[in-house]
């Protein structure tokens, strides 16, 4: 028997046989499963595509309403899954808003004025082998596809930032314009109300200004990097106006004859928008903004003496003002990487001394210097809106800005490069014997974009928004001598710090009736930003082109 044994246990033969009964076996199961797998894999690509087309039809048959949609996504799906298959098709009508900025699962949704259609297909795939494994004799498939009507062009809408003279005074404007461009400028308040009112394209008048200067339409880089006589643009401006200006780009562009304008600091474009660039010009901006703009560039850091008059309770008043670059010599608009512009206004300062018409307790009159400090102020469009109702979203950050009473060094008002230190101010001072100086200082310090919504009716009215700071609540001079700090040296007069604050007190709102003005014509407030949206171009669907997008 131990022979025997030992015989067995070394004997081979069939034991091949054993492991290739084996190997078939699994290679029969992996065939099952691969048959299967392959017939899943066909029936989900074929449920998908079916899914894909019916959306499109969906969509191409919109303008017949709801029913029609639904029954040309359901006949689609039946006729391309299988005609004898069994199919569940679920077709939901909404609007699909193309918005970088939004997550991709979210740009679709259901109801409004619909453009767009999602269709959802489950049918349920034959198997033919894993119900002997598994015990189940189907899976179910489900897919789903969104299409919507997509034009040509993405929609587009054009913003201004700064009122731009909201309370238009022609003398100021024609004070500040004949500062910039060096030159005596004479325009009537009808004058400049046609310039605010004129729509220029930017993308026409580049284009023209192109061909003018003998580089190639569409060039942007050359352009951009070309300089140009602000007199030449202007005269150019005034070929596209076709007489709608009254004669006034005429007299401005010949006045302006000698200020260079590098283009690049007017425009700039981000370094991943060259595609984007033609989207971001082929909007209107008022011809105003576009010309102080320009002048403002071109004009480099000019200090100006304004002329504004004297007003009720004052019997003196100068006023200067130096314009300085934007921030980091940041262009007037900027096209962005998603072609969408962004708006800057200049920094300012504006220097104001002001002298009563009134003695204090008939001892002397009495002298205030105001000092205005605004930084540039920001607007770029969040998000624009077709359907169901058209809006604008724009994000808005009003400048820093600070305003002090005190004296500083007027000859430095234009270098921006370095910071003003203003010195308490001696309002009064009599014989050596009294003197009374004064302090106060307002900064606005909100450094975040906040959004501001215009709807149809907004952006049909051009109506102007105004986002203000959290940090002023009153006027400008208002708010200073609310703050003001007195020190009193010499004699003890008694009531003569409060007879001051009486003498004071009404000249808040007149001068700040002088000042807003002023700022207007820059497009800046202290601590506000007034914002228009110029129009909304939005594609026209009965043009469009039906597209999956998701």
């Amino acid at each position: 028997m131990t022979g025997l044994a030992a015989r067995l246990a070394q004997d081979r033969r069939g034991a091949v046989a054993v492991m290739a009964a084996v190997a078939g076996g699994l290679l029969c199961l992996v065939t099952a499963a691969v048959i299967d797998l392959g017939v899943l894999v066909l029936h989900t690509r074929r449920v998908q595509g079916a899914a894909d087309l019916a959306a499109l039809s969906a969509v191409r048959v919109l303008d017949r309403g709801e029913v029609a949609a639904r029954s040309a996504a359901d006949r689609t799906v039946q006729a391309n899954v299988a005609p004898e298959a069994v199919v569940s098709v679920t077709t939901t009508l909404g609007v699909y808003t193309p918005d970088p900025k939004t997550a991709r699962d979210q740009r679709f949704q259901p109801g409004g004025a619909a453009n767009a259609a999602r269709v959802e297909a489950t049918s349920p795939a034959p198997m033919f082998f894993v119900p002997l494994l598994l015990g189940r004799n189907k899976v179910v498939v489900t897919r789903r596809a969104v299409a919507a009507r997509i034009g040509g062009a993405p929609p587009k809408a054009m913003i201004a930032i700064g009122s731009r003279l909201a309370r238009l005074d022609g003398g100021v404007a024609n004070q500040l314009l004949s500062g910039l461009t060096g030159s005596k400028v004479s325009l009537s308040v009808m004058d400049y109300r046609r310039l605010i009112d004129l729509d220029v394209n930017l993308l026409g008048f580049f284009d023209a200004l192109a061909i003018d200067l003998g580089v190639d339409v569409g060039d942007y880089d050359r352009l951009l990097a070309t300089q140009v006589d602000a007199g030449r643009a202007l005269k150019i401006l005034e070929r596209l106006a076709g007489g709608e200006d009254g004669g006034a780009l005429g007299r401005l562009a010949s006045a302006s004859a000698g200020v260079k304008v590098r283009l690049g600091d007017l425009i700039g474009v981000d370094v991943q928008a060259p595609d984007g660039v033609r989207q971001g010009l082929d909007a209107s901006v008022s011809a105003m903004d576009l010309i102080m703009a320009m002048l403002e560039v071109g004009g480099g850091q000019r200090q100006i003496a304004l002329d504004l008059g004297v007003q009720a309770g004052l019997a003196d008043l100068r006023t200067t003002l130096a314009i300085g670059e934007r921030p980091n010599r940041s262009p007037w608009l900027t096209v962005t990487a998603n072609g969408q512009p962004v708006i800057r206004t200049a920094q300012a300062r504006l220097y104001v001394r002001a002298r009563t018409a009134q003695s204090l307790s008939s001892l002397a009159q009495v002298e205030l210097p105001i000092l205005v400090e605004l930084a540039a102020s920001e607007a770029r469009l969040k998000s624009l809106t077709c359907n169901p109702a058209r809006a604008v979203e724009v994000d808005v950050r009003p400048g820093l800005a600070r305003a002090v009473i005190g004296v500083v060094d007027e000859t430095r008002l234009h270098d921006f490069k370095t910071p003003l230190s203003p010195k308490p101010a001696t309002l009064l001072s009599v014989l050596g014997l009294v003197s009374v100086t004064a302090k106060a200082d307002v900064e606005v310090a909100d450094v975040g974009f906040r959004p501001l919504r215009f709807d149809a009716a907004d952006i049909q009215a051009q109506r102007i928004k105004v986002m203000t700071s959290r940090s002023l609540a009153s006027g400008l001079v208002s708010s200073l001598l609310e703050r003001l700090e007195l020190t009193v040296l010499g004699l003890d007069l008694g009531d003569l710090t409060r007879a001051l604050g009486q003498l004071l007190a009404p000249l808040g709102p007149v001068l700040d009736g002088v000042l807003n003005p002023v700022l207007d014509l820059l497009g800046l407030k202290l601590g506000e930003a007034d914002v228009v949206v110029h129009g909304l171009s939005c594609p026209d669907q009965q043009k469009s082109t039906p597209r999956l997008v998701g």
